[in-house]
């Protein structure tokens, strides 16, 4: 029943954190002047519209083999048409860094009611919340990491110089899939030693407990 448990509050906190990150980077996108997210109905936080399946399933199992120190898992990608925005470099990474930042915003009002003990008496739904903002923490990093095409890899592009932002733009459009998928794979074996000490120490600092 435990285990049971555990599935079902990772499966919708996942659904909720796919969805509140798809939402931030079509809403930002929208907001910046591209209105493809309006046309092709992003503009909503069901998670039906915003989540990949297969990635959804490859986040729940890593998140339970891992115990939420790495993981690896993908939403349904938001198309931006960086042309309809004023500085597709400069706006294109604010649209990137939209979804994790929301990640972060919703792991913080998940994670600060649980540390100050507002669900002490009602432990399940203390354990949920514990859990969503678990799985924002490990999408937050996860994003953030500056490999293509993860937000963070878009995001450094705002911080390098405007031709080396260029050339990065066009490695991603030619490096294929391939790539990714060995990426994801070194990240599951790797990604504890390296990625799990940042994700402890976001954890301890919203929540001071890592959920059972």
């Amino acid at each position: 029943m435990l285990f049971l448990i555990k599935l079902v509050f990772g499966f919708v906190a996942i659904l909720m954190g796919f969805s509140i990150h798809e939402f931030a980077h079509a809403a930002m996108a929208y907001r910046l002047g591209d209105p493809t997210q309006k046309y092709e109905g992003r503009l909503t936080l069901n998670p039906l519209v915003h989540t990949d399946w297969v990635g959804a399933a490859a986040l729940l199992l890593s998140l339970i083999v891992t115990q939420g120190r790495c993981i690896v898992g993908w939403g349904k990608p938001v198309a931006i048409n960086a042309e309809s925005l004023n500085d597709p470099i400069v706006d294109g990474g604010v649209c990137s860094f939209a979804g994790p930042f929301a990640n972060f915003l919703l792991a913080v009002c998940a994670g600060l009611p649980v540390k100050f003990g507002l669900f002490d008496s009602l432990p399940l739904v203390a354990y949920f919340f514990t859990v969503l903002a678990s799985v924002n923490i490990a999408l937050l990093i996860f994003n953030m990491i500056p490999f293509p095409p993860l937000d963070g890899w878009k995001f450094l592009q705002v911080f390098v110089p405007r031709d080396m932002a260029y050339k990065m733009r066009d490695f991603e459009t030619r490096i294929g899939s391939v790539p990714m998928y060995i990426f994801m794979i070194a990240v599951v074996f790797l990604g504890p030693k390296f990625l799990g000490p940042i994700y402890m120490a976001l954890l301890n600092l919203l929540i001071g407990r890592l959920p059972g």
